[in-house]
């Protein structure tokens, strides 16, 4: 599966020991440093398999693949940002029209924040939100930035 770099465990060494259950492509930046897919129950596994993929998903500027939209949730002010309910998690994708200082743009990413039984430590929240020009979100969005 190609989102299983998502948590490519490094070596002292410091190069990456693929997980032993399939092939891993380096491009991909992992989410979870050191963590070993194949050692972990299956449940476990799937519900770090479907966030970092919602994760990657939204990004690089596309829908979530395994959560769904979080019909309880309420309504942002700001507009654009949607909230979705995965497989104990929940993923806040921000978009969002914002200024800082000479900069207009908006303000975008994903938000995952897994469950308090699965994740009881002291945090909980991963998140990649940046602000892109309002011509770099457009090319976010048809796929060309990396």
């Amino acid at each position: 599966m190609l989102l299983m770099a998502l948590f490519t465990p490094i070596l002292a060494s410091g190069e990456a020991a693929m997980p032993s259950s399939a092939p891993v492509p380096t491009s991909v930046t992992p989410l979870f440093v050191g963590l070993d897919l194949a050692a972990l129950p299956p449940q476990e596994r799937q519900i770090f398999l479907q966030a970092s993929e919602d994760f990657r998903a939204v990004a690089a500027g596309k829908k979530p693949i395994h959560a769904k939209v979080d019909a309880s949730a309420p309504l942002p002010a700001d507009g654009g940002t949607t909230f979705y309910k995965g497989l104990r998690y929940s993923l806040t994708v921000v978009q969002d029209l914002s200024d800082f200082g000479a900069f207009s743009g908006m303000v975008y990413g994903p938000v995952l924040t897994f469950d308090p039984e699965f994740a009881p430590g002291n945090s909980r929240t991963l998140s990649d939100v940046r602000g892109y020009s309002l011509p770099e979100f457009r090319r976010l969005q048809k796929g060309k930035i990396p």
